[in-house]
C-alpha cells in the first residue's frame, strides 16, 4: 500500500506566523495560449517540508548537498497521540533495543487534524530537551512530526531544532495522514524535497510504502 503523508500546497494553507502564504497564479491558459502554466511563489518552509541544518546553523549543510539516496530508506512510526504538550524521553527508550535498523522516525501526535484551524499553532506537542537529545543520538537521517514545528511557535531559541541540526539530522514538519501507518513495524519512506541551490529547506512529497 502507498500512503501520501503530504499536505497539498494551496494559497490559504497554514504557514509559520510571519511567513508569506503561497501564491499560485495561472500564467497561461489553453484557451488563450494553447497550454496551461502556473506561476508558483512559495517559501522554502511551506506546507509539508524538510528543514536542513543550514536553516539555523552557519555553514550548515543545505538539502542540495545530500545524495538522492539519502531521502529513501526504512522508517518507523511511533504513536504519541496520548501525549499532550510535552513528549518525554520515556516514550522512546524501547528504541535502544529495537530489533531492526531504520533511517527515519515519524512522530505521530495526531495534531494534523487541526490543520487549517487556529489551534494548529497553539500548544501542540513538542519534545522535551531529554527526549530531543535521546533521539539525536540515534543514527537517523531524519525525524518527522505532524505539527508546525519541533519547537513552540513562541520560541526564539528553537532548542530542539539546534539539538538535531548539530547532528546533521534533517527535520520533516507538517506531515499528515499517519493514522494508517503500522505501529512498531518497519516500512519504506520516500522524502522528496524540491531540489534547488542552497536549499535551507524545501517543500517535499512524503510517501510511505507498506508491505502486506
Amino acid at each position: 500500500m502507498i500512503y501520501d503523508l503530504t499536505h497539498r500546497l494551496e494559497e490559504e494553507m497554514p504557514v509559520w506566523p510571519g511567513s508569506p502564504k503561497p501564491k499560485i497564479e495561472i500564467e497561461s491558459t489553453i484557451e488563450q495560449d494553447g497550454y496551461l502554466e502556473n506561476h508558483l511563489q512559495i517559501s522554502s518552509h511551506s506546507g509539508t517540508h524538510v528543514d536542513a541544518p543550514a536553516h539555523l546553523l552557519v555553514n550548515g549543510c543545505t538539502l542540495d548537498k545530500f545524495r538522492p539516496d539519502y531521502f529513501i530508506g526504512k522508517a518507523l512510526k511511533i504513536d504519541l497521540t496520548h501525549c499532550h504538550q510535552l513528549i518525554k524521553e520515556e516514550e522512546f527508550l524501547f528504541l535502544e533495543n529495537f530489533a531492526e535498523p531504520f533511517d527515519f522516525l515519524l512522530l505521530h501526535t495526531g495534531w494534523s487534524r487541526y490543520w487549517g484551524h487556529p489551534i494548529y499553532f497553539q500548544k501542540f506537542p513538542v519534545l522535551n530537551a531529554k527526549a530531543a537529545k535521546f533521539l539525536s543520538n540515534l543514527k537517523l537521517k531524519a525525524i518527522g512530526i505532524d505539527t508546525i514545528s519541533f519547537d513552540p511557535v513562541e520560541s526564539d531559541a528553537l532548542p530542539n531544532h539546534h539539538i538535531f541540526m548539530l547532528k546533521n539530522m534533517l527535520l520533516i514538519e507538517n506531515i499528515t495522514a499517519m493514522d494508517p501507518l503500522p505501529q512498531n513495524k518497519i516500512f519504506e519512506l520516500l522524502v522528496l524535497p524540491l531540489y534547488f541551490r542552497q536549499a535551507d529547506g524545501a517543500p517535499a512529497r512524503i510517501v510511505a510504502r507498506v508491505e502486506g
